[in-house]
């Protein structure tokens, strides 16, 4: 039994990867073109260099316990690692060889696997309620139409080039198990007395990079539209996506530019067009009647060992092939089994030590890889999970009024841990104390996730990784005393709980100086002080763009207690990081405001405001607000390379620089004032510049290289470093 049909053109696809991989080991192909193809084919390289990971598409979450014994071989043969389950209902197989990524292929093809789309800008893996056919709630088993849509839309293919990832999901209920309102495109199943089945569909969705709920499309439509719909949207999305800047390139994005009238009016034009190609509807099959018996297995972190799925795998056998769904909570849901016999495969389950007592919280929380494995990781999020459990199990924390919190981490503002759905949950920031580097979370509370009731968390504070586990303790004890029997998370939060959490969020908040507890200055599971080193694309500049918003946060804070200086202060301070500037004082960074961005690319009139502030005269609340505003949309005209635009009729004298000393400089300042002069150089030119031992050289090479450029050479000299960058 397999859940979707692998596209005919995979074989081909495997034997061009091997070639390409071949290619890329041997210099003959060049790594932007390789990656180019390796991403698609579901392959990520990791933080450590030249290790891999493969990600597999389970439709739903459904895999058969054959397909999970394979798995389990693959890893086991060609991985040290668990398997992870993922909050998108996919299994990866981690640190793997290049080489060996395409044998993987090849041993899941057999059992009908694929990586295909793992990644990239593709159809992803389409989501399903996990308890399909099992939840008495449903209006129907939604299982067929994810597995359907999938067989369909990977044998396409347009669906490998978009101009950014693409994810569809499921749900049967309005409860919205799959996630349907905070996906691309969701559908969530209805019964309609006259028109049978069909869904209510909505549209731009999503987490990630500013987030939103989707928008109702349509209250209901048959199920023989679900194709044409799903159709239409890729072709809409591949017609007028934005390609040239992927951190606006998702659905929400062209729906917000568009506006809602003129997006819906293009759709309905794309999906005239696939309705007189006259494809034919879905072909779903019907399935037997489903078994109400089901049993979750905790997954801490995800992650189960080959030797146990092997075994879990030969346990569930004799039930049948449709047993298992990997959840987005990370865990697995044992379902369509027979009542009587849950008991007995609870006991063998427990014994084999697959199935492990948690608590609740713990049980169901998500966090994604992070910065462990993850090259765009900020944070070590696996790290925090591993603490706070820690933490909740030496407190001897109950479970009582507890049972339904969803807690949810992410390494980084990118959402794989699922944080803008959270009850609680956290994202990793950097965030800069005492002039170091400090490994922090933005915490999120109060989402919910329901049909006509969705609403994403809301951000209400910062936290260093260091204090997370006792805050959360503390509170979650303070829920137990005061949160009634009968009220919803959301309810209690807006009864009583957030005031709390604003009073732990000032006690927690403070980090003391370096010299005083440097525990503060590592993360969680951490043997290095915290840095940005090791991260690819988007990596240096994770850190830049967290100090900007760090000092957004700090005008939104003046503007509220109506204190002037520090709107000014914050607004002149905000993005100098852009061009490698760093103050050593209040005054400075003012001052470097004014020569750098007063009349080159703000007007001259805001000079007022800034002459005001260095002469220590009053400011009006209203003109440091116009100050911050004008900053703000400047920062929103900022192009991939930090640059601005200029105003007219200014012109600046560009010097191209062949050496800088870079010693001294800190991190990620010098990867910032290496990327500036790099901007200034023609393509072929070379630059050479001197790093610190230590982070610096840890950080910098490899952020210039994912920024495209070669590093022809890396030289210890005594306690320094010399790099050769030629400009590509």
């Amino acid at each position: 039994m397999n859940f979707y049909d692998l596209p005919q053109t995979l074989a081909a696809d495997i034997k061009k990867y091997d070639e390409l991989v071949k290619g890329y080991k041997d210099k003959t192909v060049d790594k932007v073109k390789f990656k180019a193809f390796r991403v698609p084919m579901g392959v990520y390289e990791q933080r450590e260099s030249e290790t891999y990971m493969c990600r597999v598409r389970l439709p739903g979450g459904a895999i058969t316990p054959t397909q999970l014994i394979a798995v389990a071989a693959v890893a086991k043969k060609y991985s040290d690692r668990p398997l992870h389950f993922t909050t998108r209902q996919e299994v990866q197989i981690h640190h793997l060889k290049l080489e060996n990524t395409v044998k993987i292929m090849q041993e899941l093809k057999l059992v009908g696997l694929s990586t295909r789309g793992g990644g990239g800008n593709t159809i992803r893996n389409i989501m399903g309620a996990v308890s399909a056919g099992v939840d008495q709630a449903e209006a129907f088993d939604i299982s067929p139409y994810v597995q359907a849509l999938t067989s369909r839309m990977i044998a396409e293919k347009d669906s490998w080039s978009l101009p950014r990832k693409l994810k569809i999901a499921f749900s049967g209920s309005p409860q919205d198990e799959g996630l349907a309102t905070v996906n691309d495109l969701g559908f969530v199943a209805k019964l309609d007395p006259k028109l049978g089945k069909g869904f209510a569909v909505y549209i731009a969705g999503g987490m990630g990079s500013k987030p939103q709920p989707g928008i109702l499309l349509y209250p209901f439509v048959p199920e023989k539209e679900v194709y044409n719909i799903a159709r239409a949207v890729k072709v809409l999305f591949d017609k007028y996506g934005n390609r040239k800047n992927k951190n606006a390139a998702r659905m929400r994005f062209l729906f917000n530019n568009l506006g809602k009238e003129e997006f819906i009016r293009r759709f309905k034009e794309e999906l005239e067009k696939v309705k007189k190609e006259g494809a034919k509807p879905l072909s779903i099959l019907s399935i037997p009647k489903v078994k109400t018996g089901f049993l979750e297995i905790p997954l801490f972190l995800g992650d189960l060992s080959p030797e146990k799925a092997k075994l879990l795998g030969n346990s569930l056998k004799e039930y049948g092939e449709d047993i298992v769904r990997a959840a987005t909570t990370q865990n697995l849901l044992l379902r369509n089994i027979d009542p009587s016999k849950i008991t007995e495969l609870k006991a063998g389950l427990q014994e084999q030590g697959i199935l492990e007592k948690l608590h609740p919280v713990v049980a169901k929380a998500a966090a994604c890889a992070g910065a462990s494995t993850c090259r765009l990781g900020i944070c070590l999020s696996r790290g925090l999970l591993e603490a706070i459990k820690d933490q909740f199990e030496k407190d001897k924390l109950k479970s009582e009024k507890l049972e339904d919190i969803a807690l949810k981490v992410s390494g980084c503002p990118n959402s794989c841990g699922h944080h803008p759905i959270a009850d609680i949950g956290f994202y990793g920031v950097v965030k800069r104390q005492h002039n170091r580097l400090v490994p922090s979370y933005t915490l999120v509370v109060g989402a919910v996730v329901e049909e006509g009731k969705t609403k994403l968390a809301e951000k209400i504070g910062v936290l260093p990784a260091k204090n997370i586990p006792f805050f959360l303790s503390e509170f979650l004890k303070y829920v137990q005393q005061t949160r009634k029997k009968e009220e919803s998370f959301a309810q209690y939060l807006n009864r009583v709980g957030r005031d709390e959490i604003d009073k732990l969020l000032e006690k927690y908040s403070l980090v003391p100086d370096f010299n005083k507890d440097k525990n503060y200055y590592y993360d969680w599971s951490a043997t290095e002080i915290f840095s940005l080193a090791g991260k690819a694309q988007g990596e240096c500049s994770a850190g830049i763009y967290d100090l900007i918003d760090w000092d957004f946060s700090n005008i939104k804070d003046g503007l509220t207690k109506k204190n002037a200086r520090s709107v000014v202060l914050a607004a002149s301070r905000a993005l100098l990081v852009t061009k490698g500037l760093e103050p050593k004082s209040e005054r400075e960074a003012v001052e470097l405001f004014r020569d750098n961005f007063i009349g080159r690319h703000l007007e001259i009139k805001y000079k007022t405001v800034i002459d005001k502030y260095l002469s220590q005269k009053d400011i009006l609340l209203q003109e440091a607000q116009g100050l911050s505003e004008a900053v703000r949309q400047l920062y929103d005209t900022m192009d991939n390379s930090l640059k601005f635009p200029e105003l007219e009729n200014v012109k600046v004298e560009q010097k191209a620089g062949q050496f800088r000393d870079f010693r001294g400089v800190a991190c990620p300042m010098n990867f910032v004032k290496t990327k500036l002069v790099l901007e200034t150089m023609q393509p072929g030119e070379k630059l050479e510049i001197l790093l610190d031992d230590g982070e610096p050289i840890d950080n910098v090479p490899g952020s210039v290289k994912a920024e495209g450029h070669k590093i022809l050479k890396q030289e210890k000299k005594d306690n320094y470093w010399m790099v050769v960058i030629k400009k590509v």
